[in-house]
């Protein structure tokens, strides 16, 4: 590895740090592809997952008063985990394309049609039944490409949750996936002395930022919150177009 491979490692998880601190979601949106330029795609989705669980970690921590909302959420998690397994075992074999496609729409309905679709009570119904879907869909995405946000973040995004709240929930859903990758890729005999160099290296810089950007978020409210989900929900869905149609 050379210098500049490191540098790159470095800017792009400080990067990725900050969108994760400020918005609960984001890692493994900005740095996978940075990464994947340098380590390949594969490798890429292997570093990340260290500062995912990490930083999920702390977010958990740093939220612990409001683990409440997480009440009614199993259903999510289960399926979440079921799909975490699917796409750890999908990782090199996945239809990317097909994939993007379908995630495209499914985020593009939850932005223009979420609130109508799920309704204002995350108790309701629908929301129960869509969860599960979601989170199934997420962890296949989450086990393929460490990227769930596009599905994740939209759906809760959707259901209006106070910035806190969202944080959490997302923390939590996330950090079971990474459990699973993490075992998952263990077993799969993925990560290698240097993946693991690498991903304990990217701790420093995503952990510094982590803490800047949970700063930044304290001085938000929450139409500015829910608008920076709105960008990053809108560069999930690109990116995963462009690495899938174009890259």
């Amino acid at each position: 590895m050379t210098t500049l491979d490191l540098a790159i490692l470095v800017i792009g998880l400080a990067f990725a740090g900050l969108a994760k601190g400020a918005t609960g979601m984001g890692l493994p949106l900005v740095a996978t592809p940075i990464l994947a330029a340098v380590f390949g795609p594969r490798m890429a989705v292997v570093i990340v997952t260290i500062p995912i669980f990490v930083s999920n970690s702390i977010l958990l921590m740093q939220g612990w008063r409001r683990v409440e909302v997480l009440r009614g959420l199993a259903p999510i998690i289960v399926a979440s985990v079921i799909g975490t397994t699917i796409g750890v075992q999908l990782l090199a074999s996945l239809d990317q394309r097909t994939f993007a496609i379908l995630i495209t729409a499914m985020v593009a309905v939850f932005l223009l049609r979420g609130d109508r679709l799920i309704g204002n009570d995350p108790r309701a119904r629908r929301a129960r039944l869509l969860g599960p879907l979601v989170g199934l869909v997420g962890g296949v995405l989450q086990g393929t490409t460490s990227i769930a946000s596009p599905i994740v973040g939209s759906y809760f995004h959707s259901l209006r949750l106070p910035p806190r709240d969202f944080v959490v929930v997302l923390a939590a859903v996330f950090e079971i996936n990474a459990v699973v990758q993490v075992i998952g890729y263990w077993l799969l005999g993925l990560f290698t002395p240097e993946v693991l160099a690498l991903g304990i290296i990217g701790l420093v810089p995503t952990l510094l930022a982590l803490m800047a950007g949970i700063y930044l978020r304290g001085r938000m409210d929450a139409a500015r919150f829910r608008s920076l989900i709105l960008v990053l929900l809108v560069l999930s869905v690109l990116n995963l177009l462009y690495r899938s149609f174009i890259a």
